[in-house]
């Protein structure tokens, strides 16, 4: 007799997805720009962590639950600083900063990722709108995740139409809290 292996398995098994709480969630195929910023941005991190004992991953497991060893999470871009977590299938544990790009699941990222990084203790969280080319920047406060810092990238043309405060108050970098001296500019995450 053939083993036969029901269509929703073989979706399940072939396409990436995520198990958060004993749920699947699916995760669509990428857009070109989301693409495009998480290597910008990934690219930044490795270009700065060279040597330093964190390392930036794209696309790697988090198994953030050792009651329930299938949980897991596939962040777009994590920076992990413990070395040790690592494991041949994946990091065992809460990254230091993960960085979600907004695709078409939004409540995912927006609802079901953010709380579940703020109880798992992810320490920084990035929501990267590729849309409205803006980043919300939160930190893991007293248990909770505050919103420190939404950076919008503006066209040269739109910055010079600000007042001079304005200008002032407008943000050309993202700067991670968990790394003292290391700016993104946003111009290269949405320029083209």
């Amino acid at each position: 007799m053939e083993n036969i292996i029901e269509q929703d398995d073989y979706i399940v098994k072939k396409r990436r997805h995520e198990l958060i709480d004993d749920i699947v969630y699916m995760s669509p195929a990428p857009s070109v720009k989301h693409n495009k910023i998480m290597l910008k941005i990934s690219f930044e991190f490795e270009h700065y962590l060279r040597g330093k004992k964190c390392s930036v991953n794209v696309g790697v497991n988090v198994f953030y639950n050792p009651d329930k060893p299938k949980n897991h999470v596939i962040p777009d871009i994590s920076v992990m600083c413990e070395p040790e977590k690592f494991k041949p299938n994946g990091y065992y544990g809460a990254p230091s900063l993960i960085v979600e790009i907004v695709s078409t699941n939004r409540k995912d990222d927006l609802i079901t990722k953010f709380n579940l990084y703020e109880r798992i203790g992810v320490t920084e969280y990035w929501i990267v709108e590729p849309l409205s080319d803006s980043i919300n920047q939160y930190i893991l406060v007293d248990g909770r995740y505050k919103l420190i810092e939404t950076y919008q990238h503006l066209s040269p043309e739109d910055i010079e139409l600000m007042d001079e405060d304005e200008q002032e108050e407008h943000k050309l970098f993202v700067k991670p809290t968990i790394f003292d001296d290391l700016e993104i500019p946003l111009e290269y995450i949405f320029g083209e």
